[in-house]
């Protein structure tokens, strides 16, 4: 699973959840940010993606979404999204996967935390000093090549 580095935003400076994942869903520039977000937040209410690690994990099943498509955000300070660590999210990758797909909906998300629940991984990842390192990190040992 690829990351376009259009899709990467290595120095997030929102103050929020909901701000970061505005900014996130801007990142998605051929979809309607407004749906997007909805999606998303709908999501995040039902309880948070932030799977601890500093890390968090939105996800949404999308209409009309041909593949599964990734944006990974860096945040040096750090937001509060309500993870069950209580720690704050320092690294976001957001998952948007077609509406019909529910087994690699869970594959991919199961792969995904998994391989950022590696303390190494998530050092990579603070210390990549541009969008291609972070491509070449996910571009590793990925089993769900779309």
């Amino acid at each position: 699973m690829m990351i376009p580095e259009e899709h990467i935003l290595l120095d997030a400076s929102a103050q929020s959840k909901r701000s970061l994942l505005t900014e996130m869903v801007g990142l998605f520039e051929a979809m309607d940010p407004d749906a997007v977000l909805e999606l998303i937040m709908a999501r995040e209410r039902l309880g948070s993606t932030g799977i601890g690690y500093g890390v968090a994990i939105p996800h949404s099943r999308m209409p009309d979404l041909a593949r599964p498509v990734l944006a990974f955000a860096r945040h040096q300070t750090g937001v509060d999204f309500e993870s069950h660590d209580n720690q704050k999210v320092h690294l976001v990758l957001m998952l948007l996967v077609p509406d019909d797909d529910s087994k690699q909906h869970l594959e991919l998300l199961a792969y995904l935390a998994k391989k950022l629940k590696r303390a190494e991984f998530r050092q990579s990842l603070k210390d990549a000093q541009e969008t291609s390192d972070i491509v070449a990190l996910f571009k590793q040992d990925v089993p769900l090549e779309s």
